[in-house]
């Protein structure tokens, strides 16, 4: 019984086949030089990924083709055995369509499988071509009001030029090819630039005369009009002085800041030598330098942070000067000037804090001290 459907199948002549898992099959498969891209007409074959007689399986690389922008690789649609290659790798200039190897069934026998005669499926090719010419559509004919612009703004394209990838898209789908761009359509652009515009009103889908008057807008804005400035008129006054014939004045230096200064006068109920004194303003300069300014338990400020930020610590805040001066009853003054750097962020507090220590060990050694209001200056 199978081998009388087996007689029957073989009366069947077959010559072109496609990849599928079914398990009988008649011939060989023609493997053909894949399109890349819509406009590729030639490729080459860089490498087989695949020797003959192996077998491959649907999405592994066949081959990688070389076209004229990039190098691709050809993935496997189905199961099958690469029977025979007919183009070699290096092979370059390859046409759209030729074949290049035949495929298989990973079943098949390819000591008897049967592979079809090219000229054949060559000749079936050349024969169906006329039929797609016969189906192509003509291009468009240019409509007349496209020479009744009034503008002569417009002229052939330069030759030299590369086509925008717009443009060349365009042409290619409505049959145009280059040389009748720069033949026949007036360009627009600069330097004779073949725009989309200029392709759209040759063939009739746009005005001609708004493509014109839009190309003139542009090329009127595109540089600077200098027509309408006029030069200012330079006054008297403003006129330099070596026109005058009078020398420059040389310019004023800025007056110098003086320093900030604060003066406080203590009375003294004891007397004290001047090396004491220096002593004890000593010790409240270096308490005032030593202080933290931040409270360490705070949530919002880091010490570590304020340490690197803050100014350096041996960097001079502030000057000290004192003169004691006696008065009646065996009483003293103490007068201090303090000459205040402000330009530290923390002078002025440091120097409140000097006062607030100086007062505080006069008062530890006096048992009371006053302060005179009269010269006292709190920030």
């Amino acid at each position: 019984m199978l081998k009388q459907i087996s007689r029957q199948f073989k009366q069947f002549p077959v010559s072109r086949r496609c990849l599928h898992g079914s398990s009988f099959r008649l011939g060989a498969t023609v493997f053909d030089m894949p399109a890349m891209s819509p406009t590729m007409e030639k490729g080459g074959v860089v490498s087989w990924k695949i020797k003959e007689g192996e077998k491959f399986s649907g999405g592994d690389v066949l081959l990688e083709v070389e076209t004229d922008k990039a190098q691709i690789e050809v993935e496997a649609q189905d199961d099958g055995v690469l029977a025979k290659i007919l183009v070699p790798a290096g092979t370059n200039d390859i046409p759209v369509g030729k074949p290049i190897a035949f495929l298989a069934e990973q079943d098949d026998d390819l000591s008897t499988l049967e592979y079809p005669k090219l000229e054949e499926t060559a000749s079936k090719k050349i024969e169906s071509k006329p039929e797609k010419a016969e189906e192509k559509i003509e291009p468009p004919q240019p409509k007349e009001e496209k020479n009744t612009s009034g503008s002569d703004s417009g002229k052939l394209g330069n030759p030299k030029q590369t086509l925008l990838p717009s443009v060349e898209l365009l042409l290619h789908e409505n049959g145009l090819s280059k040389e009748d761009a720069l033949a026949k359509i007036q360009a627009t652009g600069p330097s004779g630039r073949i725009l989309k515009g200029d392709v759209l009103a040759y063939l009739g889908k746009i005005s001609p005369e708004l493509n014109v008057k839009i190309s003139e807008y542009i090329n009127n804005k595109s540089h600077l009009d200098l027509s309408k400035i006029q030069i200012r008129e330079t006054k008297a006054s403003e006129q330099s002085p070596s026109s005058s014939g009078d020398k420059p004045a040389k310019p004023e230096k800025p007056a110098k800041k003086e320093p900030l200064k604060i003066e406080k006068e203590l009375t003294l109920s004891q007397a004290y030598s001047k090396e004491a004194l220096q002593r004890l303003l000593t010790i409240a300069e270096q308490h005032a330098y030593s202080a933290k300014l931040y409270q360490e338990d705070s949530e919002v400020i880091d010490p570590l942070f304020e340490e690197i930020v803050a100014p350096p610590r041996n960097a001079e805040r502030f000057k000290t000067q004192f003169i004691v001066t006696p008065s009646d009853n065996s009483v003293s003054t103490l007068k201090l000037t303090l000459l205040v750097n402000e330009s530290i962020l923390d002078a002025k507090q440091r120097a409140q804090l000097f006062l607030d220590e100086v007062k505080d060990q006069l008062t530890q050694d006096n048992g009371g001290v006053s302060s005179s209001p009269q010269l006292e200056e709190l920030f």
